[in-house]
Parts: structure tokens; C-alpha cells; sequence
């Protein structure tokens, strides 16, 4: 290869670092996408329980959208109870809850959520608590 050729190609490969380095570093950052978040529930997670749990509540960062949405309670023995259909708080649409029905025995218990957030992400998760013998 001449002289003449290698330094055409150096400038080249020199030219090409040039224009994409510039570039890198001005594309924007990836904006930070929102989900939702469980941030409290009643009862609370590893709680120890007194008396009767009829209803249990979540507590969102976001309103999550209904369709789609679960929540399920589940025993040690990994036995689904009975419990309602999630409803929306209509005073906080952030907050969704079952009822129980009959109220849980005694015994350890696991929270089973699943939510879909307004830019369509579905966000899950779970908590335990139990409810202490009389």
C-alpha cells in the first residue's frame, strides 16, 4: 500500500471517530419509565395478624388499570382462598382490595398481585403475612 493510500485511510478512520463520538454523546438518556409500585398493603407484609382479616387492601403509586388486574390469597399449603373480584378504591383509584369471605383461619398466608400501569407495563408481586390462633 502507498504512502499516499494509508494516510488517505488513517484520515478516514480518523474522520469517521470524529463524526460518531460527538454523536454518542448527544443522544439523549433513556427517560426513566414509570411503574407502578406496591408501596403499602393491609395487612402488612410479615405482619402478624390479630383477629379477623375480611378484606385485604393494596396500596399503588399509580392507579393501576382494572383490566387485567388480580389479587390472590393463598395459604401454606399453597390452597387459593375465596375472596371477591378486585375492586378500585372510588375515592383513590390508587388503592385496590378483596374481600374475604368467610374471614382467614389461622394460619400463614401469601398475597399474589398482579397490575398493568397506564403505559402498558404489567408489574406483579407478592407478600406474606399470617393470622395469629385466637
Amino acid at each position: 500500500m502507498s504512502d499516499r493510500r494509508r494516510a488517505r485511510k488513517a484520515g478516514s478512520v480518523m474522520l469517521g471517530a470524529l463524526v460518531v463520538l460527538p454523536l454518542a454523546s448527544a443522544a439523549p438518556e433513556a427517560a426513566p419509565v414509570p411503574h407502578i409500585t406496591l408501596e403499602a398493603s393491609v395487612p402488612e407484609d410479615e405482619a402478624m395478624v390479630e383477629g379477623d382479616v375480611e378484606q385485604v387492601r393494596l396500596f399503588f403509586s399509580d392507579a393501576p388499570l382494572m383490566r387485567g388486574a388480580s389479587i390472590r390469597i393463598v395459604d401454606s399449603s399453597r390452597k387459593l382462598m375465596r375472596s371477591s373480584p378486585p375492586a378500585q378504591d372510588p375515592d383513590d383509584p390508587k388503592q385496590l382490595s378483596v374481600d374475604v369471605a368467610p374471614a382467614l383461619p389461622p394460619g400463614a398466608y401469601v398475597v399474589q398481585w398482579r397490575c398493568i400501569a397506564d403505559d402498558g407495563h404489567v408489574m406483579r408481586g407478592s407478600f406474606s403475612f399470617e393470622v395469629a390462633a385466637d
